[in-house]
């Protein structure tokens, strides 16, 4: 038995603070103390490479060209992004890190590279709509592996290089040269020593010589004299160099390049040499004259696929010209190239030619050469210029399938003088669009305004406008293929026939145009039909063929009586 105790109410207040301890807790004596200071928040950094160009380019730098541009303050920096930078903030810190770009007044742009391997193209990267931003770069830069390109938007920065006191330079780390005793940054060390290594020993010689000079002149005339009859012969050309640039020499020598073509072909004939020709055949005569027979220009290519694989060897041949004697050999086949395979060769090749190269009208009148970019950017229409030389100077074919205009475009260059027709457009597409404008009605003209403003008409297109829009489409026709023609005319430069062709159209023209009126005798029939045999071997095949030698002999008695 327990006795009984009595409670004790606690007061409310207490009460609450037990069950409520956040809402009813005392303060604490004294002073409030201050929330702490807390600094902006700059999110996480990352390292970006940014590369500062001179100019707008359409694909990165070559490496040849990043050097010049780092002599001149611009190039390659490793700069720390973070996400929360704003676009000034981002610009401030490319500005401290070139200063050329606090001079640009016409803006600047990112751009990033695509993928791929070698030089790449740049895509502009458009900035948001407060700017270039931290996030923004370290999305498009993949958190910094892609470098950052900086161009120029309406401006060319300067690419002279600068001393290496500029401020461009004062972050980077410096070396002392010990030829000038100054400091250099690293990055420019070996360039700046050896230009200073050069004045150095510029200096030295130039006091060498001038004591010398004063001294003992007698005995440096015999040193010069003795180093001139140090000698080499090349190889290759056969021809004498001294000791000291016999390298430099024998590093082009025998190389057959655009600028070595040209230089052959600018060995023009004189004038009053050109003015003697009387006839077409004075002028095969003078072609076949100027061949190179002391050295050869070999082609090894196979019968298959004979024009790509003709194409790709004339151009890859490096060790001679064209205008030295053409020698084909065939895969396969044992024949030693006396003047039948490569005339076999240059017949063929022209037929492949105007086949593939070159588009004819339904007048027969001549084509005109095809509108292909991709073959006047691999320089095809250049190799037919050659092929055409070639084979008016090796007993070929004449190439006598370009139409008038073309010719007299190749004589002259100018297209002021040239007049073309409507008969002279061989383009399918543009010719029913001529037939269609000269069809068409007022109600049916409206469906053609696309086409015709593509051929650069800028008028009003109406059915009185007829005669203007179709020459429009003319000169688009013809126009166009005129950076061909250039092409065609830089590979006759290799005996200067644009030269003879200019003082001697006349005797020129039946070797580029075909002729309007031929003799009709029994060769042209034979040569115009076209048989179908049977199969070769078979009875019918033989008894066709006996036909025919029937035919020929039969057309020759009449032309005979």
């Amino acid at each position: 038995w327990l006795p009984k105790v009595d409670r004790v109410e606690l007061p409310i207040q207490v009460k609450l603070l037990r069950s409520f301890p956040g809402f009813f807790k005392k303060e604490a004596r004294g002073k409030k103390r201050f929330a702490p200071y807390r600094t902006k928040e700059y999110g996480k950094s990352f390292l970006v490479n940014f590369f500062l160009l001179d100019k707008q380019y359409p694909k990165t730098p070559k490496g040849e060209e990043e050097l010049p541009l780092m002599l001149a303050g611009l190039g390659k920096r490793s700069l720390t992004i973070s996400e929360n930078m704003t676009h000034s903030e981002i610009s401030d810190l490319l500005v401290n890190a070139y200063p050329r770009l606090a001079s640009i007044c016409g803006g600047w742009m990112l751009h990033k590279s695509t993928g791929g391997s070698g030089r790449r193209n740049l895509v502009v990267i458009p900035p948001d709509l407060h700017g270039y931003s931290g996030q923004q770069l370290k999305a498009v830069s993949g958190n910094g592996k892609c470098t950052m390109y900086i161009s120029p938007i309406q401006e060319e920065l300067d690419t002279d290089p600068l001393p290496p006191e500029a401020k461009e330079f004062e972050n980077m780390p410096k070396a002392q040269c010990t030829s000038c005793k100054k400091m250099v940054p690293l990055q420019i060390l070996p360039l700046h020593f050896k230009e200073c290594k050069t004045e150095l020993v510029d200096l030295c010689d130039s006091a060498e010589d001038q004591s010398c000079n004063e001294d003992h002149e007698d005995d440096i005339l015999d040193s010069i004299c003795n180093q001139s009859d140090k000698t080499t012969e090349c190889p290759v050309c056969k021809n004498s160099f001294q000791s000291d640039i016999i390298e430099f020499h024998a590093a082009t020598c025998g190389l057959r390049t655009a600028d070595i073509d040209d230089d052959e072909s600018s060995e023009s004939v004189p004038i009053c040499q050109i003015s003697t020709f009387q006839s077409t055949e004075e002028i095969l005569d003078w072609i076949t004259s100027q061949v190179n027979e002391a050295n050869t220009f070999s082609i090894c290519v196979s019968r298959t696929d004979l024009f790509s694989r003709g194409m790709q060897q004339w151009q890859r041949q490096k060790k001679t010209s064209p205008k030295c004697r053409l020698k084909v050999t065939f895969f396969g086949e044992a024949g030693i190239d006396t003047g039948a395979l490569s005339r076999e060769f240059l017949t063929e090749m022209l037929a492949e030619v105007e086949n593939r190269l070159f588009v004819g009208g339904s007048d027969k009148k001549g084509k005109n050469p095809v509108y292909c970019l991709s073959s006047l950017d691999s320089n095809y229409f250049r190799i037919v210029g050659e092929i055409m030389a070639a084979s008016l100077a090796q007993g070929g074919p004449c190439p006598n399938f370009l139409r008038e205009w073309c010719f007299r475009y190749l004589c002259s260059r100018e297209t002021d003088s040239i007049q073309v027709s409507a008969s002279d457009v061989t383009d399918v597409e543009l010719s029913l669009l001529i037939e269609r404008i000269n069809s068409t009605s007022k109600d049916s003209i409206s469906d053609l305004v696309e086409d015709i403003v593509t051929c650069g008409y800028t008028g009003i297109v109406s059915v009185e406008k007829r005669d203007l829009m179709i020459r429009s489409v003319v000169l688009h026709s013809t126009m166009r293929v005129v950076p061909m023609l250039d092409q065609i005319r830089k590979g006759l430069q290799l005996y200067d026939l644009p030269n003879v062709m200019k003082s001697h159209e006349d005797f020129c023209l039946p070797l580029f145009v075909p002729g309007d009126d031929e003799e009709v005798d029994a060769t042209f029939l034979l040569e115009k039909s076209r048989p179908v045999f049977s199969e070769t071997g078979s009875a019918k095949h033989q008894k066709e063929v006996k036909i025919m030698n029937f035919l020929q002999d039969y057309l020759q008695e009449i032309e005979d009586s």
